[in-house]
């Protein structure tokens, strides 16, 4: 990744959601969405942080609302999208940035049922419940969905046993969505960074040294994480009707 912004007005007069927009990846996202001109909703569980994040988007110039959501409470994805779609007069792009990371260096034996499900349910219930919900505003010929996951589960292993599968299910999951809306006119995508310096990672990587996992080898990772902004900008190329030729998985640094 070179670190490069994405053009001004590549999003000028698309309306873009992202769920999970009030740190990391997300945030990061929400201020270069904004920047491409577009109009942007911010969903999130934080609800002070997706606020802050449409405000920091408001002072940009962007048309920007917040709505507090829970991605595993249906009848809340289901309202959030309504009401967004209400407010800007549309959805043409979601994107899907919101999940945990638990359960790092974690030895199998020792993990509990309830962790399990608990990632399971953000980061891949998660996503299909708000696929499932999105679908009705994203028709049209040019609706966008990007399920952010990882290169955990998919090119790698993972240190944390549910994360790793959660995002295999995940880029599976995209695949099968890509195949069942691109007849609706709606593309589909996976987008799978690498370690990204990120609120998440930090308290991932503060967890597995908790976990005893060797000190050497968390720091090797800490040292060559990621920008967020890198994977925003990819994030807002994909939103844009320039990546109408682009077809399935993504993968940045």
């Amino acid at each position: 990744m070179t670190g490069v912004a994405p053009a001004a007005g590549l999003l000028t007069g698309r309306r873009v959601v992202v769920v999970g927009g009030a740190s990391g990846i997300g945030l990061a996202t929400v201020r270069a969405a904004a920047a491409a001109g577009a109009a942007v909703a911010v969903l999130d569980a934080d609800a002070t942080g997706a606020a802050d994040a449409a405000e920091q988007a408001q002072a940009a110039g962007a048309t920007a609302c917040a709505h507090p959501v829970d991605v595993t409470a249906e009848a809340q994805v289901s309202a959030a999208l309504d009401a967004v779609a209400a407010e800007l007069g549309g959805i043409d792009a979601v994107l899907h940035v919101a999940g945990v990371m638990r359960g790092q260096g974690t030895e199998l034996a020792d993990l509990p049922l309830e962790l399990w499900q608990q990632v399971i349910a953000v980061n891949l219930t998660g996503p299909f419940l708000v696929a499932k919900h999105a679908v009705r505003h994203l028709g049209g010929g040019d609706g966008v969905l990007v399920l952010v996951g990882s290169k955990a589960g998919v090119l790698t292993g993972s240190g944390s046993v549910p994360y790793g599968a959660s995002k295999g299910g995940l880029h599976g999951l995209a695949l099968t969505l890509a195949r069942h809306l691109g007849p609706q006119g709606i593309r589909v995508h996976t987008l799978c960074p690498g370690d990204i310096d990120t609120p998440l990672m930090r308290r991932s990587l503060d967890e597995a040294r908790a976990n005893g996992v060797n000190g050497a080898q968390v720091a090797r990772i800490e040292a060559a994480l990621g920008r967020p902004e890198d994977v925003a900008s990819v994030l807002v190329l994909l939103a844009s009707p320039a990546s109408a030729g682009i077809a399935g998985t993504v993968y940045t640094g």
